[in-house]
């Protein structure tokens, strides 16, 4: 009696580490067909922009790297980064030309654009001012990409 106990569970034990074994498998293929659909989406996006980091945002333990670009009117974006060298930089925004808010940002390598490449963009110049009180007691005009 006491080992037919035994084979019983030792058939329960295997039975439940099958069902186990086969939902984790199962799990791990959809992640990754959605993975790669998603991928084989992105690889459809035509258009290109140039983009501009801007901040690293915080949330719960995740960081992102915000950005936006022009595609007629200002599209933002975002990707999982907290890499602060990357922040007030110039880098490739691929899109999809039907969708522009569906985009995201190449940040392999950073672009140099001259001024007339940025207006062309869609980008502007913009005035701004500093106080230096401590010093000369004078507005020092400044200008930043916007």
């Amino acid at each position: 009696m006491i080992e037919e106990n035994k084979v019983v569970a030792n058939k329960t034990n295997w039975l439940g580490r099958i069902i186990f074994f086969t939902v984790v498998i199962m799990f791990v293929y959809f992640i990754n067909k959605d993975a790669n659909e998603y991928s084989e989406y992105r690889k459809t996006f035509k258009g290109e922009a140039i983009g501009f980091a801007t901040k690293i945002k915080r949330s719960n333990k995740n960081s992102y790297l915000k950005y936006y670009f022009y595609s007629g009117k200002r599209f933002l974006g975002k990707t999982s980064s907290s890499n602060k060298e990357l922040v007030n930089k110039f880098y490739k925004v691929k899109y999809d030309l039907n969708n522009p808010s569906a985009n995201y940002i190449i940040l392999d390598k950073e672009l140099k654009p001259d001024s007339i490449t940025l207006v062309k963009a869609g980008f502007a110049k913009v005035k701004y001012y500093i106080y230096d009180g401590g010093v000369t007691c004078k507005y020092i005009e400044k200008s930043k990409w916007k």
